[in-house]
């Protein structure tokens, strides 16, 4: 296990070049330089990336490696490739990013150059609100950190996973079990549905899907609970047909999508397609739960199942979280809480948004087998796994009904036949011996056990057409939050909790919060949203959890066949087996990511921006003390979340960040409550 090292420390083991060196540079490097942490390679503004040739057999892995770093290579954002070697880091930079350094390395001065350095520019100004917390100083740089993570969805996992190969020592607190909620989805699909613009959201998803894509190739190489064959995103509607038609425009990019014809994406797809699209050669599906699992079993990751944080609060150097379990302690915490964000203590003062969503299941055929690929449009649908198809799904906003709802079967039944007229038509037989009906009270009790609350977010992508306003783009100054749609039925959050702050010791921060009890969130009815696909199947027993009846399992370490065959007990069940549940969002449809503050002191001190959004606050933001975030992902989170996993960790850790300053700002947590205040209908007096 790699120990815990410093900002200092790591500068001085990270090596840069200019360009991209050859296979032989690198070997001889890496030789010479065992203890390279990191390696920089700037990429060249042509857009030409070389493909390595191995001279000789013992080249053969580092070129190897090299094609696995580029196949999914992001050309407009930082490619953070995570243990490209056993013990080294990979950077490949675009010519933008290779002159903000200090972006990434605190003490880029530290780094040592293998030819001519870039020069680099100043860091922009920031207003105080911005700014990231002080650093705790450490009394003992060498023990290691103690986290806890509260949520086991995919962020959770993800996060957890990331602090823990840093060498910190992981403490995971899950209300329900793990993969569960949005993140149970049986299958959910892998792909970037970006903007033609260069936009946040674009540069986050395409740096996230590359270091997602890897990540499940390095912990799940077997690929028994995923397919990297990849996904067809279909022109549905004029909209999406222009959209697609100016990313084909991007030479640059045709080795992540590549624009084709009806007969081209039947071919790729092997059913009749009757429209165009963009194919995503690398894109794939997933059972997020196989990923989730994978990302626990960790030695420095220990679970608690079913323990629910009921009160939090801070004193001295320790974050202490009250459960029904007993009493957890650690030196910093993260809220990975997704749409239970609203029942978990501190993360619910944060202005968030629900999305209910629905999918549903039916049996392969013999037709149906013959899908090789994931289709995507205004719904989807994954290939067969297992011997089923997941697909759908519906778009709920502000609905936190996790019942099954006969409707939303018949929703996604009918797009699917949009989708696919031929796949539709395969399940007509399971269609006539499941109609679509309301369970009765008999079949209440099944209802709970599959629908069981759970309180985590999406982990699968893209599904249901978005709002028009999706892709506009958000910049990440204070000028933006006059520009998002003013919504003037917000959620006030004071009815979620209170925050209590202790004066006892003015030298020492407590902060103590309680949960308040779950059926008192009730969000505004006129929030908006978008839309993502949603999560089908829970995961049967393992060494987890106790997992609802009737599933199939899915360790990755389990030999899997796409098989045909009808699933047991499936004449017996009350409807159609489907899955429901809530996700988490923001207003700008970017997750919340980063440090936290304290949600009352930070209305208090920049509550003279509801006057002007322009008034200088040099106060400094209060920031809680080491405590993180990373969570309303919404429909995006096989995407995004592992990314800013990464982020996070390399902030608790004090390692190299991966994201850029304009994605920290564009996901910074502050910026919901800041919005907030400008947008606030009072007229508080500002703060001298």
């Amino acid at each position: 296990m790699r120990p815990h090292r410093t900002h200092h420390d790591m500068t001085h083991h990270t090596h840069a070049w200019a360009n991209i060196p050859t296979l032989a540079q690198i070997q001889s490097h890496l030789a010479a330089h065992p203890d390279s942490r990191h390696l920089i390679f700037c990429l060249p503004a042509n857009h030409v990336i070389p493909q390595w040739q191995p001279e000789n057999e013992q080249q053969q892995p580092l070129a190897q490696a090299w094609q696995e770093a580029t196949r999914c290579l992001a050309h407009d954002a930082v490619n953070y490739i995570r243990q490209w070697q056993p013990e080294t880091d990979l950077w490949l930079l675009p010519p933008h990013a290779a002159s903000h350094l200090h972006e990434h390395f605190p003490q880029p001065e530290h780094i040592i150059w293998h030819t001519p350095p870039i020069a680099q520019q100043p860091a922009p100004p920031l207003q105080a609100w911005q700014q990231p917390p002080t650093r705790q100083p450490e009394t003992d740089t060498t023990a290691p950190l103690h986290v806890i993570i509260i949520g086991a969805g995919i962020a959770g996992a993800a996060t957890a996973h990331e602090c823990a190969t840093r060498g910190a020592r992981v403490t995971v607190l899950e209300a329900h079990a793990p993969a569960q909620a949005a993140s149970g989805n049986r299958q959910g699909l892998l792909y970037a549905k970006i903007s033609p613009h260069p936009t946040a959201q674009t540069e986050l998803l395409l740096a996230g899907y590359g270091y997602t894509r890897r990540l499940l190739q390095r912990l799940l190489p077997q690929q028994q609970s995923w397919g990297a064959s990849g996904v067809l995103h279909l022109n549905h509607n004029p909209s999406e047909t222009q959209r697609n038609a100016q990313l084909a425009q991007n030479q640059h990019y045709q080795h992540l999508y590549r624009p084709v014809s009806p007969a081209q994406a039947s071919q790729i797809a092997g059913i009749p397609i009757a429209q165009s699209g963009l194919y995503w050669q690398h894109g794939a599906w997933l059972n997020p739960p196989a990923l989730i699992h994978a990302l626990l079993r960790h030695p420095n990751i220990t679970l608690h199942p079913h323990t629910k944080a009921q009160s939090i609060h801070h004193s001295g150097n320790q974050w202490h979280v009250h459960t029904p379990n007993g009493i957890f302690s650690g030196s910093h915490i993260v809220f990975c809480t997704g749409a239970d964000n609203a029942h978990t203590p501190i993360i619910q003062h944060y202005p968030f948004q629900i999305i209910r969503g629905q999918t549903s299941i039916a049996p392969a055929t013999k037709g149906s087998l013959k899908l090789k690929t994931a289709l995507s449009a205004a719904s989807y649908i994954s290939p067969a796994w297992q011997g089923e198809h997941c697909y759908g799904a519906t778009f709920s906003p502000n609905n936190p009904s996790r019942d099954w709802h006969a409707e939303d079967e018949a929703r996604n039944r009918q797009a699917l036949a949009q989708l696919s007229p031929y796949l539709a038509q395969q399940f007509a037989d399971y269609y006539a011996a499941h109609p679509i009906r309301q369970p009765e009270n008999e079949c209440s009790e099944f209802r709970q056990n599959v629908n069981e609350p759970s309180h985590d977010y999406l982990g699968s992508l893209k599904t249901q057409r978005q709002p028009e306003n999706e892709y506009n783009e958000f910049q990440s100054n204070q000028n933006e939050y006059n520009e998002f749609p003013h919504n003037s039925n917000e959620p006030s959050h004071a009815h979620l909790g209170s925050l209590k702050t202790s004066t006892a010791n003015p030298s020492e921060t407590q902060l103590h919060h309680q949960m308040q009890p779950e059926n008192q969130f009730e969000p505004s009815s006129n929030q908006t949203n978008h839309s993502g696909s949603l999560k089908t199947q829970m995961q049967p027993e393992n060494e987890y959890n106790k997992f609802p009846r009737n599933q199939t399992p899915c360790e990755p370490n389990q030999a899997q066949a796409q098989l045909l065959r009808q699933p047991e007990n499936d004449h017996n069940e009350c409807h159609p087996k489907g899955h429901t549940a809530t996700r988490c969002d923001c207003h700008d449809h970017l997750p919340a990511v980063g440090a936290i503050s304290d949600p009352a002191a930070l209305r208090t001190t920049y509550a003279a921006y509801a006057l002007d959004k322009n008034y200088r606050i040099a106060t400094p933001c209060p920031y809680l003390p080491n405590a993180y975030t990373n969570t309303a992902h919404g429909s995006r989170g096989l995407a995004t979340a592992p990314l800013c996993a990464a982020e996070i960790a390399a902030q608790i850790c004090h390692t190299p960040r991966p994201l850029s300053e304009r994605l920290r700002q564009a996901l910074n947590p502050n910026r919901l409550i800041i919005r907030q205040i400008i947008r606030s209908k009072t007229n508080p007096q500002p703060q001298p």
